[in-house]
């Protein structure tokens, strides 16, 4: 492949100003995970807190999240129904909010007008990938205490899943005329990028966090979150510059063929 290839990313990151649209994604992630709280403390709220609690330390999750998740059960109550009712309307617009930012930053990077919106769409299918995400976090965290081979495992399956998502999704937002396989490569790198950096927060992060005290725990705990949710919405602006770079710079490549050849 031409060296040209990072030159065109370097600059092409320089003109959408890839760090501000990296910060506005994160943004639309925190605020999806606001109401997604309270859809998920209303329906803690509506089980037993005793079983839950013990199903969830069961796992293998870490003391202060069973306790998190025990107490939100135990204090939701009554007041789960209201949890629910404010949660989900919350989480379908937050979820198409996310949708559109997605849309209008991969319209921006590809030179594509964005698609027409379609409001309950955009928000299920925003909704669905984050939590597509979210489950690949549990299940890396589930089996964290397994044997090495275990783990690497785990770690290629859930690339190729995070791969295959992303994927999907990207075939939804704006891409030019660019094919499936001209979108492979930012796929695979939002799902290595989103799997070493979680790697590094359950075995480094998180192992450092359990032995300080609760109020660092805590503060050490929304910093990482945050620094987190960047991470990953670098990754998810960097996929499609990588993709428009190489897929810009193979189409110059045909061209010259066709050129010499005629």
């Amino acid at each position: 492949m031409s060296i040209a290839v990072p030159f065109r990313a370097v600059d092409q990151n320089r003109r959408v100003a890839a760090s501000v649209l990296s910060g506005g994604i994160a943004y639309r992630l925190f605020l999806w995970l606001l109401p997604f709280g309270m859809v998920v403390g209303g329906a803690l709220g509506l089980g037993n807190a005793t079983s839950i609690e013990d199903a969830v330390s069961g796992g293998g999750v870490p003391g202060a999240v069973v306790y998190a998740i025990g107490y939100i059960a135990s204090t939701a109550g009554v007041n789960s129904w209201w949890l629910l009712l404010t949660g989900v309307p919350l989480l379908l617009w937050e979820g198409y909010a996310g949708a559109k930012a997605l849309q209008l930053m991969h319209a921006l990077i590809w030179n594509d007008p964005p698609p027409r919106p379609r409001p309950l769409r955009s928000s299920l299918a925003f909704s669905g990938v984050v939590c597509a995400f979210i489950a690949a976090v549990l299940i890396t965290w589930w089996f964290r205490d397994t044997s090495d081979l275990g783990r690497v495992a785990i770690f290629v399956v859930m690339i190729a899943s995070l791969a295959g998502v992303w994927l999907a999704a990207s075939l939804h937002l704006p891409h030019g005329t660019a094919s499936w396989k001209a979108l492979l490569p930012g796929a695979f790198l939002v799902a290595i990028g989103f799997q070493v950096c979680h790697g590094l927060v359950v075995y480094v992060v998180a192992r450092k966090l359990e032995v300080e005290s609760s109020t660092y725990a805590a503060l050490g705990s929304v910093t990482t979150l945050l620094f987190y949710m960047y991470i990953v919405a670098r990754l998810i602006v960097t996929a499609p510059i990588l993709n428009s770079s190489l897929y810009a710079e193979l189409r110059r490549q045909e061209g010259q063929q066709e050129g010499a050849g005629s």
